[in-house]
């Protein structure tokens, strides 16, 4: 007797996007596993087959965000994707604190851990 294994995964989040491509702009509806998020670089479109560069921005995952940054999402998006005026808030304040840190410089506000 064979056994059909589906793999179980959370889906995190699924996200809404439209084909860029010239006359076409059909509606694509993405669902992502967490997995699925960080490696998230585009999509292809079902009616046209145009490969839409894309990224995932904190609007679309918003409570899953600062994880996602965390555990490098940044490092799997090519540079440049990021979508425009987003806000790197506590990952970029312990970031520069980190730096600090190492490299001996201590400043008001600069938490023991």
């Amino acid at each position: 007797m064979k056994r059909i294994v589906f793999p179980r995964e959370v889906l995190l989040v699924e996200v809404e996007r439209r084909c860029a491509a010239a006359g076409c702009g059909a509606r694509a509806r993405l669902a992502l596993t967490k997995e699925e998020a960080r490696a998230y670089t585009g999509f292809e479109c079902e009616r046209c087959g145009a490969w839409n560069d894309d990224a995932l921005g904190e609007r679309d995952i918003p409570d899953w965000w600062e994880e996602l940054k965390i555990t490098s999402l940044d490092g799997v998006r090519p540079s440049g994707t990021a979508p425009p005026f987003e806000d790197d808030g506590p990952v970029a304040r312990l970031s520069e604190a980190w730096g600090r840190l190492k490299a001996g410089r201590r400043e008001p506000g600069d938490e023991e851990f």
